[in-house]
């Protein structure tokens, strides 16, 4: 009966036990069942069914941050609230990146002035050159946004203000000899005494005057012709020394920085200074030298258009009677006003050959008082 009644006994436990397991195996699909369906319904994108997309909560940035990094109070979106386009709003050029558009040209234009070439066509370009007064200009297109001309520079591609550029050359006014000159022998110029700087050195050596009297030394400008020495000998002691026919005088281009009203006040005060020491003696004032048009392109203080100017103001200062005016650019500029190239050693000073224009220059030159 005992061994009856365990039997019995194991039998319940057994099918106490195959129940427990069916009811642990039931619950748990039905928890597996609940998590999917609550993940699948977690805000995750837009939903399957059409529905709208989630939009993030508004949060306080106090929230988002520690303590310590609060920047500012208020709500702050982490999130836009609207979607946008990033590649729509990054592919939209810049003011810099828009291309210019051209039209093609070809016609040849004058320089009305010394004008800057740049690598653009407009004022934002670099600076890569310049043109000067009445140079020939080749031009291949115009800008169709700004107006300017894109021209062939030397063999590049470089842009211009069509503001300055034209059809004709402009008509150079420049100024005339005052006073009356006529040819002398080189005899004339064996009691002249000659005032300048490294041009008048030049001079000096390959001249072929070489009973002249000269007082030249290299970077000499007008107000320091009276305070320099040259070898210990200044210019008073020359104007003391002897009574001279003529005194010949050429400063200027060591002053192209300086203003032009200063600088034609201090060559009056030097002319007066000379005919109050020299009263028989007719004074010369000699015309600053142009420079090559590259020269001048290149270095703004030594433009020729400002040469012009001041040479029209050394005019001025004679009345052709006892001080006189000669212009020698008329022989040695090339039909733009500039110094021609084929006399130019490095665009301002002049070659050795150069020197014997000068001379025939003052040979048919000498003053008629």
């Amino acid at each position: 009966m005992a061994k009856k009644a365990v039997i019995k006994n194991w039998r319940v436990s057994r099918q106490i036990l195959g129940v427990t397991t069916c009811v642990l195996s039931a619950v748990t699909i039905v928890l597996m069942i609940v998590l999917c369906v609550w993940l699948f319904q977690s805000p995750v994108g837009a939903a399957d069914d059409g529905g709208t997309a989630f939009t993030p909560k508004k949060i306080g940035i106090e929230e988002a941050l520690p303590k310590e990094d609060v920047l500012q109070e208020g709500p702050v979106a982490l999130w836009p609230e609207e979607d946008i386009d990033w590649a729509e709003e990054s592919s939209v050029p810049t003011e810099e990146e828009i291309p210019y558009t051209y039209t093609d040209l070809e016609l040849t234009l004058y320089s009305q002035t010394s004008l800057r070439v740049r690598d653009q066509p407009s004022t934002e370009g670099e600076k890569i050159g310049g043109l000067y007064r009445n140079q020939e200009v080749k031009i291949t297109g115009r800008c169709n946004e700004t107006g300017w001309y894109r021209i062939d520079y030397y063999g590049n591609v470089g842009y211009a203000s069509n503001d300055y550029l034209a059809e004709e050359p402009v008509k150079l006014d420049i100024t005339q000899s005052v006073g009356s000159f006529a040819a002398v022998d080189k005899s004339y110029y064996d009691n002249v005494l000659f005032i300048g700087d490294s041009l008048t050195v030049g001079l000096s050596m390959y001249g072929n005057l070489k009973n002249a009297t000269y007082f030249c030394i290299t970077g000499m400008g007008v107000g320091e012709a009276l305070s320099r020495d040259m070898g210990g000998v200044t210019l008073d002691a020359l104007l003391d020394a002897r009574q001279y026919d003529a005194v010949y005088i050429m400063l200027g281009i060591n002053n192209m920085g300086s203003k032009r009203k200063s600088f034609l006040s201090s060559y009056s005060s030097l002319v007066n200074h000379v005919q109050e020491k020299q009263p028989n003696a007719g004074i010369v004032i000699q015309s600053i030298l142009a420079v090559t048009s590259s020269y001048s392109a290149e270095h703004p203080n030594f433009n020729n258009d400002e040469i012009r100017e001041r040479n029209a103001g050394l005019a001025e200062l004679a009345d052709g009677e006892h001080i006189f005016y000669l212009d020698l650019n008329a022989f040695y500029m090339d039909d733009a006003g500039n110094l021609r190239d084929s006399q130019a050693r490095d665009g301002l000073h002049l070659k050795t050959k150069s020197y014997k224009v000068w001379k025939e220059a003052l040979l048919a030159n000498g003053i008629v008082k």
